[in-house]
């Protein structure tokens, strides 16, 4: 049971960094990015499961034996006296394991009936042809996995503002894209294996994945960057309760953070390589990952084949026949004429080997350095902008003192007109 809990744990841990990896690959080619921790949370529920069933690999067989992992990779289960663990966690585990998954979706069930019940207090609106529903605390948000439905709060429904109609559209965004739906399938799969940690960072990589792509749909449907990113930071003060079960505009700071600098990120001219490079990155990672844990997972228990039938009836219905000599003891069979070639075939696997690990350390100092142009140009694009601030603060000082200026020039000249007028005004009389 131990080593099933080890390899689900390194099977989930490796499908999040591979999931990682795709993510930053579809940020730089400007694809939606939830797909990707979707799928690595389906196959860390999925995978284990099927693991045991799968055919071991043969193509990592020569690399493991050039590398002689192979020998080391082969332990032997642990007896219930020489394991350190006691010998009734084996038995009870599988009983622990179900009563934590039936806990959790108890506690979904309950917290979803609970909203339910909230909201029949709430009041409805309709508000640019969608029903909204609104709370004295909650939202903005969207709750309801079968038929969703948008909540705001009260002193953001009573008030037709451009955040309003942002949130509005940062909801109706969710709803097309039936990301309640979605927020509920992962919950259903984490709730398979509620002890396993790295599907717990797979749901808060998901969720945020989720905003992610929201923020770009309505960013793309016509939105304004800066009033969205200021309607964000507003809302980001008010977090209503539920918020697990909800798709919502407010998160939490740093979540927030990374929203805005992500929406506010230019496309740099390397981000296709960089995108590919990423790309194979994960596809490796995530089959490797496969690949070890069909070695290392236990198999499944094969049940005894019955006895061959012995040949003593055989020799019962002739009686009379002569007893045969023992047959000669066989002559040692020539060594097989592949087996040379295999051990010959190892070192070209090894180095093979070594020139894919080498070309993905590489291919990993490119992304690197790719990274730091990014960043150095991020930080160039900051200055530049500061120093533009700076310059329209002096230039409206300057085009405030120049209305000054102009203001005492008027009242002057007017001061020297009507002295004018007082002179003259003597003078006729």
């Amino acid at each position: 049971m131990s080593a099933w809990v080890a390899c689900v744990l390194a099977i989930a841990l490796a499908l999040g960094m591979a999931a990682l990896l795709a993510e930053q690959a579809c940020r730089l080619l400007r694809l939606p990015t939830r797909a990707c921790w979707l799928a690595a949370m389906a196959m860390s529920a999925l995978l284990p499961f099927a693991v045991p069933r799968l055919p071991r690999v043969q193509i990592l067989a020569q690399p493991l034996a050039a590398l002689a992992i192979a020998d080391r990779l082969q332990v032997a289960p642990l007896s219930a006296a020489a394991s350190p663990l006691p010998a009734v966690l084996p038995a009870v585990a599988p009983a622990l394991s179900l009563a934590l998954s039936l806990g959790m979706l108890a506690y979904l069930a309950q917290a979803s009936m609970r909203l339910q019940r909230r909201a029949r207090g709430w009041r409805r609106l309709q508000i640019g042809g969608l029903d909204v529903l609104l709370a004295p605390a909650v939202g903005p948000a969207v709750f309801g996995w079968w038929r969703p439905r948008v909540v705001l709060p009260e002193w953001l429904g009573v008030r037709a503002t451009r955040e309003r109609n942002l949130a509005l559209a940062h909801e109706r965004s969710h709803l097309q894209a039936r990301d309640p739906q979605l927020l509920a399938a992962s919950l259903l799969l984490l709730a398979a294996m509620p002890w396993c940690l790295p599907m717990w960072w797979q749901l808060r990589r998901l969720r945020c994945a989720i905003e992610v792509d929201c923020d770009r749909r309505v960013l793309r449907a016509g939105g304004d960057l800066v009033d969205y990113c200021e309607t964000l930071i507003e809302l980001g003060q008010y977090r209503g309760a539920q918020r697990g079960l909800m798709a919502a505009v407010s998160q939490p700071q740093s979540l927030l953070e990374r929203r805005i600098r992500i929406m506010s990120a230019r496309p740099l001219p390397f981000s296709r390589s960089a995108a590919i490079a990423c790309t194979t990155l994960a596809a490796t990672l995530a089959t490797c990952a496969v690949a070890v844990a069909a070695e290392l997972a236990p198999p499944l228990p094969v049940a005894p084949k019955a006895p061959h039938a012995a040949v003593a009836p055989r020799a019962a219905m002739a009686p009379h026949a002569p007893a045969m000599a023992p047959p000669p003891p066989a002559a040692p069979a020539p060594p097989h004429p592949h087996a040379r070639a295999n051990a010959d075939a190892a070192d070209p696997a090894a180095t093979a080997l070594e020139d894919a690990k080498r070309e993905a350390e590489e291919a990993q100092e490119r992304a690197d350095e790719a990274k730091a142009d990014a960043e150095a140009a991020e930080e160039s694009a900051l200055e530049a902008k500061r120093d533009a601030e700076q310059q329209a603060v002096e230039a409206q000082a300057a085009k405030h003192e120049a209305e000054v200026a102009a203001v005492e020039a008027t009242a002057r000249k007017q001061d020297a007109e009507n002295a004018a007028r007082a002179l003259h005004a003597p003078a006729t009389n």
